[in-house]
């Protein structure tokens, strides 16, 4: 992982951790870090249990370097779409403080348009 993506990542972890104290003041144990892979780097929240935010590419081929993958699980991403880019700024805010967004459209009913809630 090359320093300017590490530091991305960094940064990311710290945002998470600002907006969560900005929206829960007196919830103070929680921590984010990260566990890089080959492929992909764990965001992980520590509340006190531990449980993923999402994944950023690494390596994969079918993403770019610095994609944000909403978690499948405890230990791998959903491949189907990026969620955005940490290289194209992916702001943190009271939604996407638990994770990246959800594809709008498709799995409610209508066509898949792009966006994300």
């Amino acid at each position: 992982m090359n320093e300017e993506l590490r530091n991305k990542i960094e940064q990311l972890c710290t945002d998470i951790e600002n907006q969560h104290l900005k929206d829960f003041p007196t919830l103070t144990d929680y921590s984010v870090t990260y566990k890089a892979g080959r492929k992909f780097a764990k965001i992980i929240i520590s509340s006190p249990g531990a449980s993923v935010w999402g994944f950023i590419n690494l390596t994969h081929e079918k993403f770019n370097e610095g994609d944000v993958l909403k978690a499948a699980g405890w230990a791998k991403p959903a491949l189907n779409s990026p969620r955005g880019n940490l290289f194209e700024g992916y702001v943190i805010d009271t939604r996407t403080v638990y994770g990246p967004g959800y594809m709008s459209g498709y799995s409610a009913g209508g066509k898949r348009n792009g966006t994300f809630v």
